[in-house]
């Protein structure tokens, strides 16, 4: 089992890129670093709770959402949780991370998803018939302040490399349903991952005490081009005809301009420098790609887009 969303976009780049659902290129930083290093996990555990209003004992500081997802699901899997489900499509890491760990399918155990989902780009239903919840909220703060949704008995994960930056900073948390999972978690710390960086953490605070000045900028960029997504897309609809929330990430339906399946599309696409990624990835079927709307360029990008669907084959 390999990580195919990961070698897809390391092998496909382009000018007209929409396969990063992040703001790295956009966001730098460079100017929070070395402000004040001596800030331990604790400090930026008080800032993750005040802005998602929670108890900071509820908190475990990871490496990013991949490590705080898959430490979560092992957790569950070792304390007699066996069964699980997930809502396709759905990003790689959620539906694969089950199946690695020997979940099997039913029975209303523990429920995996994506909220804002990726690559749908809206929002999951309270899965209330579930005894345990975990959710990626990696793509919440883009929508939607991150202590107006709560959910009972769930586990919470989210990372520092989409809303605040790239991939260059390895930062992440889990937000615990009760102290005690966060204690137990803690303990994997040595055996299954390492103790995140003094230097990252001190970034991390930096970058919370700026929170709503970036979140305003990335706002305005991902509301202008969620706009052009919208106003602009001629003959492309969206999956199911799901219209995304003003998020990174939307599920394009291209049906009405080829009948070629996508990764046909997308290599097709990527040969003229035009970068969207092909439904299978998501563990479905269909006519779809998952473009993202993190970049300065992207109406000129998304225009390249539907100017190549129209000349391309049946």
């Amino acid at each position: 089992m390999e990580f195919e969303i990961g070698t897809w976009i390391s092998t496909h780049t382009g000018k007209y890129n929409m396969s990063s659902s992040g703001m790295g290129g956009v966001l730098s930083i460079k100017k929070y670093a070395g402000l004040n290093p001596e800030y331990g996990e604790d400090d930026l555990k008080q800032m993750i709770a005040n802005l998602h209003d929670v108890d900071k004992n509820n908190i475990v500081i990871t490496h990013g959402a991949t490590e705080g997802f898959f430490l979560v699901a092992y957790y569950l899997r070792h304390n007699n949780h066996n069964y699980y489900e997930v809502n396709l499509p759905e990003y790689e890491l959620i539906y694969k991370v089950p199946e690695m760990l020997e979940y099997k399918k039913g029975k209303n155990d523990v429920f995996f998803g994506s909220s804002p989902n990726n690559p749908i780009g809206n929002l999951i239903g309270d899965q209330k018939n579930f005894k345990v919840r975990v959710i990626d909220e990696t793509f919440m703060e883009f929508y939607k302040n991150l202590d107006r949704i709560k959910y009972d008995n769930s586990f919470i994960i989210n990372t520092f490399t989409k809303i605040y930056a790239g991939d260059e900073l390895k930062l992440g948390y889990i937000i615990t349903p009760e102290r005690e999972d966060a204690q137990k978690i803690e303990k994997y710390k040595g055996l299954l991952t390492e103790s995140v960086s003094i230097y990252n953490i001190s970034i991390g605070v930096n970058i919370l005490k700026d929170n709503d000045n970036i979140v305003k900028y990335v706002r305005e960029i991902i509301n202008k081009n969620h706009d052009i997504l919208i106003k602009k897309r001629e003959r492309l609809k969206f999956y199911k005809n799901i219209i995304p929330l003003n998020v990174p990430v939307s599920f394009v339906d291209y049906s009405d301009y080829t009948r070629l399946p996508a990764d046909q599309v997308s290599e097709k696409l990527s040969s003229i420098g035009i970068i969207a990624v092909p439904a299978k990835l998501f563990g479905v079927d269909g006519p779809y790609l998952r473009i993202c709307t993190t970049k300065l360029n992207f109406e000129e990008s998304y225009s390249k887009l539907i100017e190549a669907l129209k000349n391309m084959e049946n």
